[in-house]
């Protein structure tokens, strides 16, 4: 009798643990149980012990909805959708720089005298804005035009920085002698080219 019970209680955990089978001996039980073995009936047949498969039970769990009362009164109002958020405002579109240009003297890094007119423009330059120098070619001295090209893009860089442009936003280039160019010419913008 214990050992039935234990196993009955023993099927009745199978359900929570997941796929099981379970094939249940009637002649093994009764010995167990200590019984005699059951006689078999002259012409009939053996019992079949069909397996018993479980299946892992699957709670759904559905809140139930609060139900009006029924003294007749209308169900609460539904609470209103919430409104849709205010889309920001599109961001600016950055203003393109214009190009400008600056006319050293011969063989100067010097800034000439109308270059801060020149440069007013971009004081308040968010972007980027590039700064291309130029400088005539030595041919006694083939590294002077990229030094002097170079003095002179870091001169007008310094004079961006002073008007306020932020000196990250500073692209100085040496372009040294390009030829079919005007070689005392520095180019000022955002797509200065050499």
């Amino acid at each position: 009798m214990k050992i039935s019970l234990w196993l009955s209680c023993l099927l009745a955990l199978v359900p929570a643990c997941g796929f099981a089978q379970v094939t249940v001996n009637p002649a093994a039980l009764r010995q167990l149980e200590g019984l005699p073995p059951a006689t078999a009936v002259a012409g009939a047949k053996p019992a079949m012990v069909r397996p018993v498969i479980h299946k892992p039970h699957t709670h759904h769990y559905h809140r139930a909805k609060p139900e009006a009362p029924e003294t007749g009164a209308p169900p609460p109002p539904a609470k209103p959708a919430p409104s849709p958020k205010p889309q920001p405002a599109p961001a600016p579109k950055p203003v393109a720089l214009p190009v400008a240009s600056i006319e050293f003297s011969p063989g100067s890094a010097t800034l000439p005298a109308g270059a801060a007119s020149t440069l007013k423009p971009f004081c308040a330059a968010k972007a980027p804005v590039q700064v291309v120098a130029r400088a005539p070619a030595d041919p006694n001295d083939p590294s002077g035009a990229m030094r002097l090209s170079l003095n002179r893009a870091f001169v007008i860089r310094d004079a961006l920085a002073a008007c306020g442009v932020p000196s990250q936003n500073i692209i100085p280039r040496a372009a040294g002698s390009v030829p079919g160019a005007d070689d005392n010419q520095a180019l000022i913008g955002a797509s200065a080219a050499p």
